[in-house]
């Protein structure tokens, strides 16, 4: 009787399904690969490249979703300057482009979350529950731009909740430092030597006066430093809170460091934004009184005030702008008092808001209509109402609270961060910056878990 060879031969041996299933997506994606080039033969090869993209992406998402986090974050700061360029081109897939880093992140930490089952709390209930009336007023009052007015107002949830899934290390303070020290060398560059021109060639402007007023100061004859970033807004937000980490983690890291700090105060101070130096302030002295450093505060203090006097400030030409600023004469400060107290009676007045995508300055570019505002909080309650600004200032409150409990390193960097953007969301819609927010909430956030996950041992 004839058998088969398969069942008598010893030395054959069955192979798993789990490399029989490897081959399998091996060769699917191969085939993939091949039917992509064939079709980039006879259709335009930009939307095959984007789907190659989007699919590479999320397989990385769900492969390796820590260090997708961490390729978005490194990338981050250099993205606006390109976006823009892209938009003033009038490419109609820019804004596309621009949400893929919110998107990524996003996926990583939707698997991730998946993976650990993250455990809610307070603070989640409130900022879940803030998203839901969110959507809930959206659809009340719906407009074009609702899905990315809701996007531009809580993408920063996302960096949130990847701080609280992820695990951070020296390793990424030392590595954001550098990237950032970078970033704050190219804003001195502008600063200096280039001036306003490469942004203008990138943005289509052929006269500086086109620039947004953001980019001039009362008092002040030059063009304050953006980098690559969005504007001197963003420039000076994202200086103070990689300053605040190295303030925090000084006597940890090697002497080198002290170079990128240099660099990061020399972009903080040519962003020439009040905001940001007041909530750099403001932290320096919490943490002198947090840490019991006060004497060394003072000394510090009068150093850097008599260098900037002496140096800085004449060197800058700043000497008017100052002045302005003290005095009270400052155009620009009385319009942002005057637009503040408008913009309250406007809160006061629509108890339920106006919906998503019709507040903020991202939203004045894509709807004239759109109402402008200065404060992240205002913009979320003129957004969505009373019970708006009432969650989100909620939520600000806890996560201060939480944070200033823990006194670890990464506990103290993550409560100043916090600080010094609860601090500038008075002053200025920043939380619609993607580039400063991914920074500073993906440490609040691993800071909050960290106090949290400690509460829990005890």
């Amino acid at each position: 009787m004839i058998t088969s060879r398969v069942s008598t031969d010893a030395s054959y041996v069955q192979p798993p399904a789990r490399v029989l299933f490897s081959g399998f997506i091996t060769a699917s994606i191969a085939a993939y690969l091949l039917l992509s080039a064939i079709l980039a033969i006879f259709f335009p090869a930009f939307p095959i490249l984007i789907h190659l993209l989007v699919i590479a992406a999320l397989y990385a998402a769900w492969r390796w979703p820590g260090r997708l986090i961490a390729i978005i974050l490194l990338l981050a700061p250099f993205l606006p300057l390109p976006i823009l360029a892209l938009k003033a081109a009038k490419i109609e897939w820019a804004v596309v482009f621009s949400s893929l880093k919110e998107l990524g992140m996003l996926i990583a930490v939707a698997v991730m979350a998946w993976r650990v089952r993250l455990r809610l709390g307070f603070l989640d209930f409130v900022i879940l529950t803030l998203i839901g009336w969110a959507l809930l007023v959206s659809v009340m009052f719906p407009n074009p731009s609702t899905l990315i007015g809701l996007k531009d107002d809580f993408a920063f949830v996302i960096s949130f909740y990847a701080g609280r899934l992820i695990l951070l290390n020296k390793k990424w303070i030392k590595s954001g430092l550098w990237v950032a020290a970078v970033v704050a060398t190219l804003g001195l560059i502008e600063f200096f030597w280039v001036g306003p021109v490469p942004r203008m060639l990138l943005t289509g402007l052929s006269d500086p006066a086109e620039l947004a007023n953001s980019y001039t100061a009362t008092g002040f004859a030059g063009f304050r430093a953006a980098s690559t970033l969005g504007g001197p807004l963003e420039f000076g937000a994202f200086c103070t809170i990689t300053l605040l980490c190295f303030v925090t983690f000084y006597r940890e890291l090697p002497r080198k460091y002290f170079i990128p700090a240099t660099l990061l105060m020399g972009g903080l101070v040519a962003s020439i934004t009040r905001m940001a130096w007041l909530a750099f302030t403001v932290c320096l002295l919490v943490i002198a009184i947090r840490t019991g450093q006060k004497r060394r505060l003072l000394i510090m203090a009068g150093i850097g005030a008599t260098a900037a006097l002496l140096l800085i400030v004449p060197y800058l030409g700043l000497e008017d702008f100052i002045a302005a600023t003290q005095q009270r004469a400052d155009p620009s400060a009385e319009g942002h008092t005057a637009d503040l107290v408008e913009r309250y009676s406007f809160v006061l007045s629509h108890p339920l808001g106006m919906g998503a995508g019709m507040v903020g300055p991202r939203a004045l570019e894509r709807e004239p209509k759109a109402q402008h505002v200065e404060s992240a909080y205002l913009q979320i309650g003129m957004g969505y109402g009373w019970a708006g600004i009432l969650l989100f200032s909620t939520f600000m409150v806890n996560v201060l609270v939480k944070l200033w409990k823990d006194r670890s390193n990464f506990g103290v960097a993550a409560f100043l961060v916090a600080l010094a953007m609860s601090i500038m969301y008075f002053f200025s819609p920043i939380h619609e910056s993607f580039e400063v927010n991914s920074w500073a909430w993906v440490l609040i956030g691993f800071g909050v878990q960290n106090s949290l996950s400690k509460a829990e041992m005890r």
